[in-house]
């Protein structure tokens, strides 16, 4: 492989498009070299390193260029090296192939970059390194580096290539960088990024910025997505939510004493390693509210931080159980799919509620009513991972690849949609906005609206064992269950966490008020609500949702305070029958849309 060093001395004016490259020179004198062969990298490696192997001691340096923050870590990767300095400089590298025209290849990159980048800036082009199979490089082409103000040119001849894009180099090879961000709204719990010793491993990110009092988030350059089609999500940038597990960082779940009981996981969710799998880069793990529960205000929440909402005037609930997936996402145009966990205790839509508050889309995919063992479940045969996004787009090119057997469905074009009274909003304003949006809805899909009653439809069709009405019917089901299950799934943690530190662990109120129910329903007692949970899909499935040309659209609105004073979890009124709770029972999917936007008034 041959390296051609270039020193672009003497900014010129940008030429035409289509300049000859035959025109004079502009004081290029060339430095030709070859790079050392593996052997001779790994000799020179030997002798420069410690007696501590960067395996065992990790650096993270963090680099300030102008307003932006950006980390390298303590290995190169990227063995290629361009200079003898031990000085960090800065390098944007163009990979060409087959081409005609340079000079049109390398300006139609920059301007991706520009625009589609948040890495990338102009300070990268001080040294610009070309990746191609052309012998020369022509004077149009020193021209127009000249006008970014690049001071050096690497011209590599082989067919050795990196992903394009911005990077960091010195005489130890070359750095990839992630940009730092600073979590403003803390809606993450830690900042991870990959382990250079296995790709499959994370750590957590040790390092700030700006004098930050809060995380900052590392996060890759999108250019490199662009060149890796065999991982459909190369680059995408995921946060997972505190529930799952993530190989080499720890599990909090929301709780310190849960996050002091265990180490860093050993393997990782199987939700979390399909999006590695897929090329994803998980950035971070997002708060959760105590083990997938309830922590609906500042108040509820003991051991972390409530994330801040960026909605309205910045001081309205957030809701949960996914508290931290959705408020990220709100937040920073930088990070584009969460991973949230749907059930919480309070109406099963812990995906959906947060959504909701924050005004972007959740997904609750299919589920067949299976626990998920790999993950920290409130209410197992209930519980489900799913995703949140602010792009619908996004949100279907990620579900297609991540969601199992996606590459088996089907377009479908529903005909009929229900529209239950009694899930309509008492806010006019609300409901006006969501008449309209299903008048619109059904209009496209040359549809039938069909306003129901749920009520009167199980009255005529329910079994004739049901002698209550449908909403007393499933009035304390999911709650039962909940209860229980938050008492038995939880049994392992109090008992080892009291054997090791000979003490009960701290839990917010509402976990303490779970506990307490749930010690008290007999096995008995949840199978009746599993049973019942039967009679609603059954029910459902047969006179509701009966068939692929359905569909059922329930409007949702949130306008709560974060800094409300709520009644003791025991005066909650958690019982009752919510809408979220037919995805949660049935395990039919579903998806929240945001609609327009609704004036409130603030306190």
């Amino acid at each position: 492989m041959l390296v051609r060093k270039v020193p672009v001395l003497a900014p010129v004016n940008n030429p035409e498009p289509g300049a000859s490259e035959s025109s004079p020179p502009t004081h290029i004198p060339f430095l030709n070299h070859f790079l050392p062969n593996q052997e001779a990298r790994n000799r020179s490696h030997q002798s420069e390193s410690s007696p501590l192997s960067p395996a065992v001691v990790r650096t993270t340096t963090v680099i300030e260029l102008g307003t932006k923050a950006f980390i390298i870590q303590s290995q190169s990767d990227y063995k290629i090296q361009l200079t003898d300095s031990p000085d960090i400089s800065t390098l944007s590298c163009f990979v060409v192939s087959g081409t005609s025209n340079l000079r049109d290849d390398l300006e139609k990159a920059y301007v991706s970059w520009a625009q589609n980048d948040d890495v990338f800036c102009e300070v990268f082009l001080e040294h610009v390194c070309i990746f191609s199979n052309h012998l020369e490089i022509g004077e149009n082409v020193l021209q127009l580096l000249a006008s970014w103000d690049c001071q050096h040119l690497f011209h590599i001849i082989g067919s050795e290539r990196i992903p394009p894009g911005p990077y960091f180099f010195s005489n130890r090879g070359i750095f990839r960088p992630c940009r730092l961000f600073s979590d403003d709204t803390e809606s993450f719990i830690s900042s991870t990024i990959p382990s250079q010793e296995d790709p499959q491993m994370y750590q957590m990110l040790n390092a700030a910025a700006f004098g930050a009092s809060s995380l900052c988030v590392a996060v890759p350059s999108r250019t490199k997505s662009s060149t890796a089609g065999h991982t459909p999500l190369a680059g995408l940038r995921v946060a997972v939510k505190d529930l799952f597990h993530l190989k080499g960082v720890h599990t909090g779940c929301g709780n310190r004493g849960y996050r002091r009981l265990h180490g860093p996981a050993n393997a990782s969710s199987d939700a979390v390693q399909r999006v590695i799998d897929l090329g994803g880069v998980i950035v971070g793990k997002t708060k959760t509210v105590e083990f997938g529960g309830s922590q609906e205000v500042i108040g509820d929440w003991c051991d972390y931080f409530d994330p801040m909402n960026v909605r309205g005037d910045g001081y309205l609930a957030g809701t949960g159980s996914s508290t931290g997936s959705a408020s990220s996402l709100a937040a920073y145009p930088w990070l584009d799919i969460t991973l949230g966990t749907d059930v919480d205790e309070q109406a099963g839509g812990s995906i959906q509620d947060p959504a909701v508050a924050h005004g972007v889309f959740g997904f609750r995919p299919s589920h067949d009513g299976k626990p998920t063992l790999d993950m920290v479940p409130p209410c197992g045969i209930l519980h489900t991972p799913g995703f949140l996004g602010r792009d619908i787009r996004k949100m279907y090119e990620f579900g297609r690849h991540w969601l199992q057997n996606s590459s088996k469905a089907e377009t479908l074009r529903p005909k009929r949609v229900l529209f239950p009274r009694e899930y309509w909003s008492d806010h006019s304003g609300v409901q006006q906005i969501a008449e309209d949006w299903v008048v619109s809805l059904t209009e496209w899909l040359g549809a039938d609206k069909v306003d129901i009653s749920m009520e009167e439809t199980w009255k005529a069709t329910k079994p004739p064992s049901a002698e209550k009405s449908f909403l007393d019917t499933f009035n304390d089901t999911f709650m039962t269950m909940i209860h229980r299950d938050f008492w038995t799934y939880l049994a392992d943690f109090r008992s080892e966490y009291q054997e090791r530190f000979e003490a009960d662990p701290y839990v917010c109120k509402v976990t303490q008020y779970l506990w307490n129910k749930g010690k008290l329903i007999s096995q008995d007692h949840w199978q009746e609500a599993v049973d019942e949970v039967s009679l609603h899909n059954t029910w459902f499935l047969e006179h509701l949702l009966n068939d692929e040309d359905t569909i059922l659209i329930v409007p949702r609105y949130k306008l709560d305070y974060r800094d409300e004073y709520l009644p003791v979890p025991e005066n909650r009124g958690f019982e009752g029958f919510d809408s979220n709770l037919h995805a949660s029972f049935s395990g039919v999917p579903n998806l929240i849309v945001p609609g327009k936007s609704q004036p409130y008034n603030d306190q």
